[in-house]
């Protein structure tokens, strides 16, 4: 019967009644080059291995041209072609097409456009290494296993990230510059780029888990029931290190399939209470995660924009001695909702910026530090005396008040900060040193919401209907449709569904619709129809992490980073070849 299973899910690429052995070649090389993948596709360095003309090599991308050169040799050596036939090929060639058509007609930028298109063209052809290779169940339970070990890796780092250990900081500038933080807490991302796309590969790493532990529990096998459980564990709880709220719905909506389709099938047994159970433990996990109050404003609010207001009472005008200590009688309210705290880490302090009586240079930043008396949540008010140094030479400055969280930003560069509250200093006395140099002020922080990105998308579709702007353009030209001026390069739509139609335009969005339909059909029959050879966990896994991919897809866009679109390409390879595997059953066990 195993034998029975293994060939039963080979697709006809693989299998030729006049070269079987030479065909199970090539599928072994790209068995191998899936493999290959799903392990070092997190770890992409920053460093690339090489550099050739307008273009670089990262570890990662190198793997993947290895994993196709060596699928491309077995295929020329057993005389064999892929299989364009397999479910998702023609779907997913059209939609790399119709881009490729939009990045050409690019109305700038197409260079980059183009960059993007051999991206999906990479994607296109690891879904096909991955139809072509995963041909048993064996190899589907494999290609699991190494996803999930390497996101438990990635879960390890993040969680050492969010501790603060020295060497696993260390070892992470390796994958990128630096933390990333909201509202002051850190958001760990392990050695992926972002925390954001940390969090969708793991959830993809998590729904397969889920496969796996469901199908180990049906084969009797406590010990490794055991170890999956604690591997999904410290996944999810990466996940929520993230602080990315789609990352924590698509593990509920993960669970949540996997128990209704163990309840439904077999009813209230061993699967569904050990999903619960699993799905219990991550709550707790998430609720201890953090402080309440951090929980509460990162759930509650789109960004941080309104976390950071306060409103300052201080006097008109002060006279203060050159280089002199002064303390100043301030009224301080918290008209934002994060509380502040001068005993939190990071702490909030009380402090101020001197400006020359122009009121356009900087001439000291960093003013000394006055603490909060006690912590101060969203609403109060308090007295302070605060600390302050004046210049060293006499004249005539601005002393503008702010508030600081230590290590992390000023209130007054935030978006949407009010003006701040100034007092006019008089500053006399011998002046001390040379003359003062002065810097120019910094320039407001620019983080535009979803909702002003996805703003500028609509307008930009508007403008570019047909073929759009090309792919990967919008994070280039989105600044005159949000009106806005020193926009971050860095910043896609926060819509994957958005990040096509106004890249591709019409014909991009609907040969994208087309692939998704027919993934659609892939993920289902995964889902359903392998219940006749024992792989209904698995189908479940799979399908769980396709519709992660089609959730969390509706607030962000991984389509431009090279982990995430191996691991979809591979997801949609593993769904195909899973699919396939049940349409061609019979006719493979004849052959």
């Amino acid at each position: 019967m195993a034998r029975f299973l293994d060939i039963a899910h080979a697709p006809r690429c693989v299998l030729f009644a006049d070269g079987v052995g030479n065909a199970v070649s090539a599928s072994t090389a790209a068995f191998v080059g899936v493999s290959l993948l799903a392990l070092v596709a997190p770890f992409e360095t920053t460093r690339p291995v090489l550099r050739l003309p307008g273009q670089s090599l990262s570890n990662l991308e190198a793997a993947v041209v290895l994993a196709f050169g060596a699928w491309a040799a077995a295929l020329v050596s057993s005389r064999r072609r892929p299989d364009w036939r397999s479910p998702l090929a023609s779907a997913f060639l059209a939609f790399v097409a119709a881009m490729g058509v939009a990045a050409l007609a690019a109305p700038a930028d197409r260079v980059n456009a183009l960059h993007m298109t051999g991206r999906l063209l990479a994607a296109f052809g690891i879904y096909l290494l991955a139809a072509g290779g995963v041909t048993t169940p064996t190899r589907l339970r494999t290609v699991l296993g190494l996803s999930l070990a390497s996101a438990f890796v990635v879960a390890v780092l993040a969680i050492g990230e969010y501790v603060q250990i020295q060497p696993v900081l260390s070892a992470l500038r390796a994958f990128r510059p630096g933390v990333t933080a909201v509202g002051g807490q850190l958001r760990a991302g392990g050695s992926l780029q972002y925390p954001t796309i940390a969090s969708m590969y793991l959830e993809v790493a998590f729904a397969f888990g889920l496969g796996l532990l469901l199908f180990a529990v049906d084969a009797s096998r406590p010990w490794r029931v055991a170890t999956l459980f604690v591997a999904l564990v410290v996944v999810a709880e990466a996940i929520t290190l993230t602080f990315t709220r789609a990352g924590l719905l698509t593990i509920a909506a993960s669970l949540a399939i996997g128990i209704g389709v163990r309840w439904r099938e077999r009813g209230p047994e061993r699967g569904v209470v050990l999903a619960g159970s699993l799905g219990l433990v991550i709550a707790v996990c998430f609720i201890s995660s953090r402080s309440a109050q951090s929980l509460y404003l990162r759930m509650t609010s789109e960004g941080q924009e309104s976390w950071y207001h306060a409103s300052v009472a201080a006097p008109s005008e002060v006279s203060l001695a050159t280089g002199g200590r002064s303390y100043v009688p301030v009224t301080v309210s918290n008209t934002g909702r994060a509380t502040w705290d001068s005993r939190a880490d990071p702490p909030f302090y009380f402090s101020y910026h001197w400006i020359d009586g122009s009121g356009e240079r900087v001439v000291t930043y960093d003013g000394a530090r006055t603490e909060f008396p006690v912590a101060m949540p969203a609403g109060s008010t308090a007295a302070l005396v605060a600390l302050v140094r004046a210049p060293r030479r006499p004249g005539t400055f601005r002393l503008e008040w702010d508030i600081v969280q230590e290590g992390r930003l000023w209130f007054s560069t935030e978006p949407g900060a009010p003006a701040s509250a100034a007092t006019m200093a008089f500053v006399s006395g011998e002046g001390q040193g040379g003359p003062l140099t002065t810097t120019d002020r910094p320039r407001p922080t620019v983080r535009p919401g979803r909702f002003v990105l996805w703003r500028a998308a609509a307008r930009m579709f508007v403008a570019h209907p047909l073929l759009g702007v090309g792919p990967d353009n919008f994070r280039l030209l989105y600044g005159p449709y949000a009106n806005l001026t020193g926009v971050d390069p860095r910043t896609h739509s926060n819509n994957m569904y958005l990040e096509v139609l106004t890249g591709g335009g019409l014909v991009g969005a609907c040969s994208f619709c087309w692939l998704l339909w027919r993934a659609g059909g892939n993920f289902f029959s995964g889902a359903t129809r392998v219940s006749e050879t024992g792989l209904t966990p698995i189908g479940v896994g799979i399908a769980a992490a396709g519709i992660a991919i089609a959730l969390h897809g509706l607030v962000d866009s991984f389509l431009s980073f090279a982990p995430t679109y191996v691991l979809f390409s591979l997801t949609l390879g593993l769904a195909a070849a899973i699919a396939r595997g049940v349409e061609t059953g019979a006719d493979a066990h004849r052959v």
